[in-house]
């Protein structure tokens, strides 16, 4: 794979402002090298929904705005937060009693809490950040997907938008 100039992530709104607030406003991510990949051939890019940034986009916009309490997407959001504030805690990045204020806030978050955003970062800026999910993990055995365990949020931008319907 050639170099891209831009990596894509889909998050919640949540997750970002529990990276924001609780852990030093790093983020932790999956990423792409392409924001949709229907839009490259089908031969040089191998990217399924699970793994693209508009497809999970797109996902998540439709369950918040439709207010599924029962979104597969949302859950596994849900568990992924905690984790998280399990792993950092275990790190010493939080304390117990924020790792507590956090799983308080998971429980009562609105299903609008989980709205997307899109997370941009250029290539050359996160490149020595980028951990190569291992084939076993991917959606795909040959699609590119990247981890990022740290991004500093000088690192990317963060967009929201509507997808018309």
């Amino acid at each position: 794979m050639s170099k891209p100039l831009l990596l894509y992530s889909a998050n919640t709104w949540l997750s970002y402002r529990i990276a924001e607030y609780y852990y030093r406003q790093e983020h932790h991510i999956w990423c792409a090298p392409v924001f949709d990949s229907r839009s490259i051939g089908s031969i040089d890019m191998v990217l399924p929904p699970t793994s693209s940034p508009f497809e999970i986009y797109r996902s998540l916009y439709e369950e918040t705005r439709r207010g599924d309490r029962h979104s597969s997407k949302i859950a596994t959001n849900k568990l992924g937060i905690l984790q998280g504030a399990k792993t950092k805690r275990s790190a010493r990045v939080i304390t117990l009693k924020q790792e507590k204020e956090i799983t308080t806030i998971v429980e009562s978050a609105e299903v609008s809490d989980f709205r997307p955003l899109l997370y941009i970062m250029p290539f050359e800026l996160v490149q020595k950040l980028l951990i190569k999910v291992p084939v076993a993990d991917r959606a795909h055995p040959l699609s590119n997907e990247f981890l990022i365990d740290a991004l500093p949020r000088t690192h990317f931008d963060v967009i929201q938008f509507n997808i018309g319907v």
